[in-house]
């Protein structure tokens, strides 16, 4: 596959049921991330997908944001922890809200959102750029895989 003109692209992602379920335990009873092997296992498909789009960076829009700073973000994303480019940085009851908040603040034209919670489905329903995931099954599902790459692929082509 020739490389695409991804560069100015953001992919906003959540991290509980898009990398991984959304019921796997990640904290203790303080507060501390755990260690638990079923965390990101779904992380390696995403770095598949972006794989032809090296310029695609990475807004973190999951309740991770509060949690961890930037270097610990980077660091449980991985190999995609050079595409970090931040955190949506207002928070509200919408999840869809707080993305459509950060694109209007960072003035982003080129953009996709990959999410389990109910606002980004509801949202995907009259906007493509929100891409929805069963939060039990999150980017291991076919048919998200193959949304995403399709949407990618139409963001990306040359002008």
């Amino acid at each position: 596959m020739a490389r695409s003109n991804s560069r100015g692209l953001v992919l906003f992602t959540d991290f509980d049921g898009v990398f991984h379920s959304a019921d796997e335990p990640a904290l203790d009873g303080a507060g501390r991330l755990i260690a638990n092997k079923r965390l990101f296992v779904w992380l390696p498909i995403l770095v598949d997908v972006l794989e032809p789009y090296p310029d695609v960076r990475i807004i973190v829009s999951s309740d991770w944001r509060r949690l961890l700073d930037d270097d610990g973000l980077r660091r449980v994303l991985g190999p995609l922890g050079h595409r970090f480019a931040g955190v949506v940085e207002t928070w509200g009851i919408s999840r869809a809200d707080e993305i459509l908040t950060e694109v209007r603040r960072r003035q982003l034209t080129r953009w996709l959102a990959i999410d389990d919670h109910p606002t980004v489905a509801i949202a995907s329903r009259r906007d493509t750029r929100f891409i929805a995931c069963a939060p039990a099954v999150g980017l291991s599902a076919d048919t998200v895989q193959a949304t995403l790459r399709s949407r990618l692929a139409g963001l990306s082509a040359p002008d």
